[in-house]
């Protein structure tokens, strides 16, 4: 019984021990296997819930890309534009559209390098799940239409899982934002728009325009159908823009969800784990008094014999 009661208070002591080394009241689920079990359930919770944060993390920085460069890609097209109405002035000479020519190429060579950004991972933002080749193509050429814009990515867009149930679009196929192609829908060499190639084909017809010329009669109204077609190709941009901006708050939605779990997980631990350290001290100073105490018993006990009774 002696014997039973040093032990038993020794591992009372060391248990109280490693409680003050680790700072934690439960080491082992023997320590309180309620707890213990409830405490795995929080932590399978925790990481699951860390994990969801980080892809939702991932999938708003991705977002907030795209929706850079469309906005970058918004104020080219509104340059060009301004080129477009300069263009219709009646009184500029050859060398003035030159000029104008020259700069509205330049800024549409622009527009084609931000629709074939690629993210931190070298991957085609704009070219759908391609991810091989730029999602455009560009060439000038020698004859009509002399601007050439083709798109050879296909019309997926890119998922990112943000919880077990939920992924979501971080990107838009470029043929959906910019348009296929910059070949006229008319005749050549200068012709109407369609819808959802209005961008590409509105620079083609204004290019067209600007090379011909205020001698061809049709040279104002090819202008006004540029500007129109810039005006449509902005429109488009937007929208897919408005999209974006709809999921980027349905992921910033589930990052300040998953901060506030993250919180809330954290204080359940603690709440079941933490050791209180004042009380932790008391009861090993007690502890110790007392198995120092059993100690000296066990001692003078164990040494007495029936010759100290003679």
């Amino acid at each position: 019984m002696g014997t039973y009661n040093l032990q038993s208070k020794g591992s009372q002591l060391n248990r109280l021990n490693e409680q003050l080394s680790t700072l934690k009241r439960i080491n082992r689920a023997s320590d309180d296997p309620v707890a213990a079990a409830t405490l795995v359930d929080i932590n399978q919770s925790k990481s699951m819930n860390t994990q969801q944060s980080s892809n939702a993390k991932a999938a708003a920085s991705q977002l907030a890309i795209t929706d850079t460069i469309l906005g970058n890609v918004s104020n080219t097209i509104i340059s060009i534009k301004t080129l477009a109405v300069q263009a219709g002035n009646t009184v500029l000479t050859n060398e003035d559209r030159q000029a104008i020519q020259n700069e509205m190429r330049e800024k549409v060579k622009e527009l084609v390098s931000l629709a074939n950004t690629t993210d931190g991972a070298s991957n085609y933002i704009f070219g759908g799940t391609d991810k091989s080749k730029p999602p455009f193509t560009m060439a000038v050429q020698a004859t009509p239409p002399q601007l050439n814009i083709n798109y050879q990515g296909n019309d997926q867009r890119q998922y990112m899982a943000i919880s077990s149930s939920r992924e979501i679009a971080v990107t838009e196929p470029g043929s959906v934002v910019f348009g296929r192609t910059s070949t006229p829908a008319g005749p050549a060499p200068a012709g109407p728009t369609a819808a959802g190639n209005a961008l590409w084909q509105s620079l083609s017809v204004f290019d067209e325009a600007l090379s011909a010329g205020s001698v061809d009669p049709n040279y104002a109204t090819n202008i006004a159908t540029a500007i129109q077609g810039l005006d449509d190709g902005l429109s488009q941009v937007l929208a897919s823009r408005a999209s974006l901006g709809s999921r980027m708050q349905e992921t910033d939605s589930l990052i300040e969800m998953g901060d506030a779990l993250s919180v809330q997980y954290a204080s359940q631990i603690s709440n079941l784990e933490d050791l209180d350290l004042a009380k932790a001290v008391s009861d090993f100073e007690m502890a110790r008094t007392a198995l120092e105490v059993t100690q000296k018993t066990f001692s003078q006990v164990k040494s007495l014999s029936l010759f100290n009774y003679l």
